[in-house]
């Protein structure tokens, strides 16, 4: 199936910025600099799944609206001390994190060269539950600012993916209907049953390999080019 709509809707961490590099590489820089490498007892790789483990929960609670942002940011770096025993200040940790990490540059594989490409013919759009702060700088400091019509964040539409309201929000400033935009994501159900939902098509990125049905998968970027008119 090709599609040949009016504008295309990307989430932007996961799907076009590689999140999980960049993140584990600044904790890991932040380890060292802070001299807190010594009172952990575990490899790099274990210090990420706790990460990935405590941040993800939070996430989860944040979009389905059971936090609110300044509970996520205040509370997810001292959860993750006291789970790994780090002796330290969990709020300088996470200040510079927060200033960091959206400076990171790495983007999933075949990311710039497939938005360059599909910009030159369709308008696009990103659709996050990130936080303005941080958005922006990200997309700006990949140099993919350009690309993109608007970037609608979740302050921006004043609701989260996956609700209907965010999506509306979203058809109406790209002047669209359902019909006429595509979703693109890695996320099952935020990203793709939600816009399914509304009658928007989507595509699911699912590099990780997950046991999940969904109608239009791709495992990596470049398939996307193949997909579209």
């Amino acid at each position: 199936m090709k599609f040949s709509p009016k504008a295309i809707f990307f989430d932007w961490d996961h799907t076009l910025w590689d999140h999980d590099r960049n993140a584990s590489e600044v904790i890991q820089e932040l380890l060292a600099e802070l001299a807190l490498l010594e009172s952990i007892p575990h490899s790099p790789k274990v210090v990420w799944q706790e990460f990935t483990r405590i941040n993800d929960a939070l996430w989860d609670d944040y979009q389905h609206g059971r936090i609110d942002q300044k509970t996520l940011r205040e509370t997810r770096f001292e959860l993750f001390f006291e789970a790994l025993g780090i002796r330290g200040d969990a709020n300088l940790f996470s200040n510079i994190y927060l200033e960091r990490t959206p400076r990171k540059k790495h983007l999933i594989p075949d990311a710039y060269q497939v938005i360059e490409k599909l910009a030159a013919k369709y308008p696009l759009y990103v659709l996050t539950n990130g936080f303005d702060d941080i958005q922006h700088v990200k997309i700006a400091g990949v140099g993919m600012s350009h690309f993109f019509e608007r970037v609608i964040t979740s302050e921006l539409a004043g609701c989260k993916k996956p609700a209907a309201e965010f999506f509306e929000f979203a058809l109406k400033e790209a002047n669209c209907l359902p019909a006429e935009v595509v979703m693109v994501g890695d996320h099952p159900i935020i990203d793709i049953q939600a816009a399914e939902a509304l009658g928007i098509s989507a595509i699911h990125l699912n590099f990780r390999a997950e046991d999940v049905r969904t109608k239009n998968q791709i495992s990596q970027l470049a398939e996307l080019l193949l997909l579209f008119e």
